[in-house]
C-alpha cells in the first residue's frame, strides 16, 4: 500500500522523465530557447524596475521622515526660546522690582533720634512696600503662566496634539 506522499512522489518522477519538449513537435529547441530568454530578459526588467520603484520609495520616505524630524526639532528649539525668553524676562523684572525695593532710603540707626512708634512705622511701611511688590510679582507670574499656556496650547493644536474637546490645562502624567 502506497502512502500518499510516496505517490506524489511517483507522480513528480513521471513528470521528470518525460521530456520538456514534445519529440513530434515541429518547434526546435534553439527557437524555444530563444523564446524563453525572450521571457526571461522581460521578467529581470519587470524585476529590476519593481526595484528601483521601491528604492526610490524608500528614499522619499525616508527624505520625508528626515524632513518631519527636522521640523519637529526647529519647532521644539523655537518653543524653548520663546519660553526662556520669558522666564528670563520675568526673572529680570523681579530682580529690579527687589533691587527697588532695597534701594530705598534706610532711616538713621540712631535709637535716640526715633521712638518706638517712628520705627514701627517705618517697619510697616517697609512691609507694604515689599507686600506691593510680591503681590505684583504674582500678578506677573500669573499672567505669564496664561501666556504660557495659552502659547502651548496653539503649538500643541497646531501639531495635532489635542482633540477639540480638549485643553492642555487637562492633560496630566499618570
Amino acid at each position: 500500500m502506497l502512502r500518499k506522499s510516496e505517490k506524489n512522489w511517483m507522480d513528480q518522477q513521471d513528470e521528470l522523465t518525460k521530456p520538456f519538449l514534445d519529440p513530434e513537435s515541429s518547434e526546435s529547441a534553439t527557437s524555444v530557447a530563444v523564446e524563453l530568454r525572450d521571457r526571461m530578459v522581460k521578467v529581470e526588467q519587470q524585476v529590476l524596475a519593481q526595484y528601483t520603484a521601491t528604492a526610490a520609495y524608500a528614499t522619499l520616505a525616508q527624505q520625508g521622515v528626515d524632513t518631519a524630524r527636522a521640523e519637529a526639532r526647529a519647532d521644539l528649539d523655537r518653543t524653548q526660546a520663546t519660553i526662556i525668553g520669558l522666564i528670563d524676562r520675568l526673572r529680570t523684572e523681579l530682580t529690579n522690582r527687589m533691587d527697588g525695593v532695597e534701594a530705598r532710603p534706610s532711616l538713621p540707626s540712631t535709637s535716640l533720634a526715633l521712638d518706638a512708634a517712628s520705627r514701627l512705622a517705618a517697619m510697616e511701611d517697609r512691609m507694604n512696600a515689599m507686600v506691593g511688590a510680591l503681590e505684583s510679582c504674582v500678578r506677573d507670574n500669573i499672567m505669564l503662566r496664561h501666556q504660557v499656556d495659552e502659547l502651548l496650547e496653539r503649538q500643541m493644536q497646531g501639531d495635532g496634539w489635542l482633540v477639540s474637546s480638549g485643553s492642555s490645562s487637562e492633560l496630566s502624567l499618570r
